[in-house]
């Protein structure tokens, strides 16, 4: 609700529709780039893990760059979402996803990079239940109890 200003029952009605509007036209054609995305992410990751496990932990660096490619592409598709509350949590979170794949540039760690997978995993469920939402509409139900009349005015 912060994306909304609070002026009065009207607008910020108006505002949500045209949010959730903006939301199901970002999600209409089931947004084959993000998918995309984000299997691609989880496979490097996973890969690099892999191999940041084995006795040759030099094979997880392509996976790890291919990793950062794939988290500025995701963060980029993201951040059109046009909840403008959840940007600068996404940028963050990528910020954190840099560093740290930067970081296992140097010296994969198995561990970390696990991690990674888990939180682009957790990030891909809140998207699709965002994706998920059901249409929010106004209460246009009348309380049948307002349109008795009352029983001393009779």
């Amino acid at each position: 609700m912060s994306d909304l200003l609070c002026i009065g029952p009207r607008i910020i009605m108006s505002q949500l529709k045209k949010i959730t509007r903006q939301i199901e036209s970002f999600f209409s054609d089931g947004n084959p780039e993000l998918d995309f995305l984000f299997d691609s992410l989880l496979l490097s990751l996973k890969t690099a893990s892999k191999n940041a496990g084995s006795s040759s932990i030099a094979r997880a660096t392509p996976s790890i760059k291919h990793a950062q490619t794939l988290s500025t592409l995701l963060e980029a598709a993201l951040l059109k979402l046009p909840v403008l509350s959840l940007h600068e949590h996404i940028q963050d979170l990528f910020e954190y996803f840099q560093r740290t794949l930067q970081e296992n540039l140097h010296i994969p760690i198995h561990s970390e990079l696990d991690d990674l997978a888990q939180l682009t995993a957790e990030l891909r469920k809140g998207i699709t239940s965002l994706s998920q939402t059901p249409n929010i509409k106004p209460n246009t139900q009348k309380n049948p109890q307002s349109a008795e009349p009352h029983p001393v005015s009779n």
